[in-house]
């Protein structure tokens, strides 16, 4: 709640929808506002300037007739000084970004911090934790708000630990990255690059050939609540370190009569090389 407005996200990329945030009014529970976290059909008029500029992010499928996912299901947290609404969005629908956007793109704004204007839903600014994830990496995790002295000077900050498995910490005014890095083991990405966009490794995408990665789908930190101690200076997440192998669904389809099931295939690949095999199950399809 932010004054007199009732704030929601809405949930299940995993069954093909459009990921968005809602206001209503308190007293009367008219909508006041509805953001989008991804652009819809690109041949209709765009709902802002934000899905006017997100939709140049996504190149060559048809994402809208699937959802497009980026749901925005779980944490948000709100600045009054600086009134700012902040949220985190969701994977995509489909997860495989070779089958929802073929010709590439970051397809924002996907696993994404957005900086809300409260009372209109404009977006202020944006921070992509995973660019063009195609793992389940969500940004939907908790967000901390916090005054640290960095460097010498104070900034205001918020901090968070996505799936992805890399800690963040963002000045909350301007969504400028200050520093990062791993919490857990890594294999999917060699580190963060000076603006904090993570480093893919090409030998670790699952494009061509199934791969074992770490973290798998469940994220090396998930919807368990973290915190952050003002007497120790430190943020205490709940990780955890595990892999999984992805690997292309090349029977794909969308089937909108079964739009409300589970869209994620589990099991184990026949054409899964030996050396993508060492670890625990399971297997995920980069299907949904």
């Amino acid at each position: 709640i932010v004054r007199d407005k009732v704030i929601i996200g809405n949930g299940g990329a995993e069954l093909g929808v459009r990921g968005y945030l809602t206001a209503y009014d308190a007293d009367t529970g008219k909508q006041l506002w509805r953001f989008f976290s991804v652009p819809g059909d690109p041949a209709k008029p765009f709902e802002s300037e934000a899905m006017a500029l997100a939709a140049k992010t996504w190149k060559g499928g048809k994402w809208w007739e699937i959802g497009g996912g980026g749901t925005l299901w779980d944490s948000m947290a709100y600045d009054p000084a600086a009134d700012i609404l902040y949220a985190g969005t969701g994977n995509g629908s489909p997860w495989n970004r070779w089958i929802r956007s073929p010709g590439g793109g970051d397809n924002l704004f996907l696993s994404s911090i957005v900086a809300l204007d409260p009372d209109t839903g404009v977006l202020k600014w944006y921070f992509q934790t995973t660019p063009g994830d195609t793992w389940d990496y969500t940004a939907t995790q908790h967000m901390i708000l916090a005054d640290l002295v960095i460097e010498g000077r104070e900034r205001k900050v918020i901090m968070q630990a996505p799936k992805n498995g890399f800690f963040y910490v963002l000045d909350r005014l301007t969504g400028d990255f200050i520093s990062g890095a791993a919490y857990v083991p890594v294999t999917w990405a060699e580190g963060l690059d000076q603006n904090g966009r993570p480093i893919e490794r090409e030998d670790r995408l699952f494009r061509d050939a199934p791969r074992r990665v770490t973290p798998t789908p469940t994220g090396a930190h998930n919807w368990e609540p973290m915190s952050f101690s003002l007497q120790t200076g430190l943020v205490y997440i709940p990780a955890k370190t595990l892999s999984g192998v992805y690997a292309q669904d090349k029977e794909f389809r969308y089937d909108e009569i079964k739009k409300d099931a589970w869209g994620v295939k589990m099991g184990v690949r026949e054409d899964t090389p030996e050396s993508e095999r060492e670890g625990p199950p399971p297997q995920f399809l980069g299907r949904n």
